[in-house]
């Protein structure tokens, strides 16, 4: 049975993070802290203006209950403008912060996420002019946010590791819209 052995692993791998022992694991609440490293692709019809590129995230925040976070968070990604020439080569930072809101749910070791709110977001050059993407002289915009991800705890209970996927828009760069991807750690501070 070739075709079974493909499910093999995942399944394995879902029973040990949902199994374990009957008691739960209590998750640390309070103020956070969460850093990650990921990429920000842009999405249609903008993708081929700028390529995939590397991004990084700080949030901060607090649990108000074991379901509910606010939190603030700032990210800054690179990307290789993929207009056509001239110019050749170019590359521009985009740079965004922001609050958001988080409603998650745990199983055992695993906690689940979705998360949404508004900011502000930067870019760094005008190379995207070219394409209509900005206007002349338009560095700044506000921006949606809203995606989810998951988080599994470590038995330190006020650490954990994640991988979440968020959607935004940027309306005045021509509702510039784009997937961010990142794995992070999160360290909870507080023991309620």
């Amino acid at each position: 049975m070739k075709g079974c052995s493909a499910f093999r692993v995942p399944l394995v791998l879902a029973g040990l993070a949902l199994g374990g022992s009957a008691e739960a694991r209590p998750a640390s609440t309070g103020f956070y802290a969460e850093g990650g490293l990921g990429a920000v692709a842009f999405l249609p019809p903008d993708s081929g203006d700028a390529a995939v590129g590397p991004a990084m995230q700080i949030r901060v925040g607090r649990d108000l209950f074991s379901f509910l976070s606010l939190g603030l968070f700032v990210a800054a990604s690179s990307h290789e403008a993929t207009v056509p020439a001239p110019p050749s080569g170019e590359w521009f930072q985009l740079y965004r912060g922001g609050g958001d809101l988080r409603l998650g749910g745990r199983v055992n070791a695993v906690a689940f996420f979705l998360e949404g709110g508004v900011g502000a977001s930067m870019i760094s050059t005008n190379v995207l002019e070219k394409t209509m993407t900005l206007d002349p002289g338009e560095k700044f915009s506000i921006e949606f946010r809203g995606g989810g991800g998951f988080e599994y705890q470590l038995e330190n209970r006020h650490y954990a590791f994640g991988v979440a996927v968020d959607a935004f828009m940027v309306p005045q760069f021509s509702a510039l819209k784009a997937l961010d991807t990142r794995l992070y750690l999160r360290y909870t501070y507080g023991g309620g």
